[in-house]
């Protein structure tokens, strides 16, 4: 097996003694002074696991365990990890997103990195790839809210979690409208309004597009897990789940964005 790949394994394993599995086992999940699940904090790159690597900047759930199907199978054993991600890119683009495009958007799909406004432009990401963002995440909780400020494009967003509705026939902006709740250690996310864009799946998607994100911490505390749920009649003839995870940074700081450059 290749090196960084057997590295790479051995530092997703999980502890095998009684002991310790009997510790995991007891350990709860941070709270709140309310008894709510505790996000808040600052979150940072992606744990130290092959799939999480992989979905750095947001994949489909198919499309990661696909690759732990590759990562597991004995008989690639004598490939490398470049390989198998390779493959799995490969299933994402080529069968698994394809599937899921109406026909009006398999005509545009795959969206042309080069014609990328955040590129040629300096605009920042929409809603869509936001959320996946790579790099650092802070996450804020109040007793009517819950804020998230994403270190890519400095953006922010703030999640509402008062009781209150969904507006009716929103005015369409970047990150949309976004509502929240919790269902036990989970906090459930619903936005709509969001500007028509494009994904990073590479598909274009029109200001119809709606999402449920679900947030969950691991019972150690240092990882953040998010998957989320698009819908988008215009572009997605099926709900299409992308997911990624954040490894828990309090040391880590989130400074003024300035990694944009229009090329001359």
């Amino acid at each position: 097996m290749n090196s960084n790949l057997n590295m790479t394994i051995a530092r997703a394993a999980r502890p095998g003694s009684v002991a310790v599995a009997l510790l995991i086992a007891q350990t709860v999940a941070a709270q709140t002074p309310d008894g709510l699940p505790d996000f808040s904090g600052m979150w940072s790159d992606p744990p130290p696991r092959a799939e999480d690597a992989f979905c750095h900047t947001g994949c489909t759930v198919a499309a990661r365990d696909y690759l732990t199907e590759l990562l597991e199978d004995p008989d690639n054993l004598d490939k490398t990890y470049a390989e198998l991600r390779r493959e799995a890119q490969r299933f994402n683009s080529e069968a698994f997103i394809p599937g899921h495009l109406t026909p009006a958007a398999l005509e545009k799909y795959p969206f042309d990195r080069a014609s990328d406004p955040s590129l040629t432009q300096c605009e920042p990401w929409g809603f869509t790839r936001q959320i996946l963002s790579p790099h650092a995440l802070e996450i804020e909780q109040f007793d009517d809210r819950v804020t998230l400020y994403y270190s890519e494009w400095t953006a922010r967003r703030t999640i509402y979690t008062d009781g209150r509705s969904l507006p009716e026939n929103p005015t369409p902006r970047l990150l949309g409208y976004s509502i929240g709740h919790y269902e036990g250690d989970t906090l459930v996310v619903e936005t709509i309004g969001v500007e028509a864009n494009h994904s990073n799946a590479r598909f274009e998607h029109t200001d119809q597009l709606t999402a449920v994100e679900r947030y969950t911490r691991s019972a150690d505390g240092d990882r953040l897990d998010v998957e989320v749920t698009f819908s988008d009649p215009p572009t997605l003839s099926k709900p299409l789940t992308m997911a990624r995870a954040w490894t828990w940074a309090p040391t880590e700081e989130i400074y003024p964005y300035d990694a944009c450059v229009i090329p001359e």
